[in-house]
């Protein structure tokens, strides 16, 4: 009897395939969500580049090109002026002027091209405290090449949205962290002991919640003083908005401990005498784990928006350092827009991460539904 239950169990398991835990079952979901894995995909180039800046870089953000100043952008090539295949290069610019309205406007040249190369030696740069030359793509002879044209200065749009990228992603994954772990300390607590202190900490809740979002950020930005240096000011900037981040997370997951603190597992710990602490940290926080992860995915694309719009009116991230907003704050008026429009590109940049981290958060979120479809 006993060898026929185990061949019908064995022969179950044939049947339907070994049980899974819940974050393979999370993963298996997660690798058929075409959506979610390509925004993951994108998410990881976005890092990858933000990471390897001073690589993909072909300058750093303060190198001035002072013969071009608002040149346009240079595309790369592969045929010459009579159409014959040859390297990669960019063809030069001349100033042509309409009799009519006395605009300026550029006109591809090819008496003066560029070739690319790969791997070539540039400015130097520092990647974990040691110092590189080594670029991945350029002219070998040292001339510049402006993929996105350059700014009023004469710097390499491009290579400055590269930078930027370093910047403006730092301040939401450094947002992200801080507002995660405040949330949860605070949302678990409130959850968990009840009483007294679940009153207090949501009547404070309540009050950072009562203020609007954006005349408090710009109340509280300027308030800053304006002679700290720049790094001092990126740490401020980054508490400000981690102070309004955290009480949706902390509300949120003070419903759902109160959720779990009356499952059976809960109250056997507790009857069993264990402390709280083990409580909260092997049976509380795990089971909210999945919520915390999708909320960060969701709050990450949030903070890059608010610090791109406010460094855009000039009231978040400050010169030298560079992030996408702080570009942006170069075209606000209409007169730099109309005269050099690819200075708009860091907005595409804006746009891919935003769609990129919004579609790795909805995959996550379906992969982590437990009513979820396999």
């Amino acid at each position: 009897m006993a060898d026929a239950i185990t061949d019908l169990e064995m022969n179950a398991e044939a049947a339907t395939g070994p049980s899974l835990s819940y974050w393979q079952l999370v993963r298996k979901r997660f690798r058929g969500n075409r959506y979610g894995m390509a925004g993951l995909i994108m998410s990881i180039l976005i890092i990858i580049t933000a990471v390897f800046a001073g690589f993909i870089a072909p300058y750093a953000v303060d190198t001035k090109d002072r013969a071009t100043i608002y040149s346009p952008p240079q595309t790369i090539r592969i045929f010459d002026e009579d159409g014959s295949l040859r390297a990669p290069f960019v063809a030069g610019f001349e100033e042509v002027m309409d009799p009519i309205t006395f605009e300026i406007t550029f006109a591809p040249s090819y008496d003066k091209t560029t070739p690319i190369s790969l791997f070539v030696q540039g400015p130097e740069y520092t990647f974990l405290g040691m110092e590189f030359t080594t670029h991945l793509f350029g002219a070998a002879d040292g001339s510049f090449v402006h993929l996105l044209g350059t700014d009023g200065l004469g710097r390499d749009v491009f290579s400055r949205m590269i930078y930027g990228a370093r910047i403006t992603l730092l301040m939401g994954f450094m947002v992200m962290g801080l507002a995660c772990v405040i949330g949860t300390i605070v949302g678990v607590t409130s959850g968990y002991f009840g009483g007294r202190t679940d009153t207090v900490i949501q009547r404070v809740i309540e009050f950072v919640k009562s203020f609007p979002d954006l005349p408090l950020y710009l109340a509280l930005v300027a308030v800053l003083p304006r002679n700290i240096d720049p790094i001092t000011s990126f740490i401020m900037f980054a508490l400000i908005i981690v102070l309004l981040q955290w009480a949706n997370l902390a509300r949120e997951l003070r419903g759902k401990v109160i959720a779990i603190r009356s499952v059976e597992f809960v109250r056997a710990a507790v009857a069993v005498g264990a402390k709280d602490n083990r409580i909260i940290t092997r049976h509380i926080i795990p089971n909210m784990s999945s919520h915390i992860i999708v909320w960060a995915t969701y709050v990450l694309p949030e903070v890059i928006l608010l610090e791109s719009f406010l460094s855009f009116l000039g009231v978040g991230i400050q010169q030298p350092l560079v992030s996408w907003g702080v570009m942006l704050n170069a075209v606000r008026d209409f007169q730099s827009l109309a005269s050099a429009p690819w200075l708009l590109a860091p907005v595409g940049m804006i746009i891919l991460s935003v769609l990129a981290f919004n579609a790795l958060g909805d995959g996550m979120r379906d992969a982590m539904d437990p009513y979820a479809n396999d």
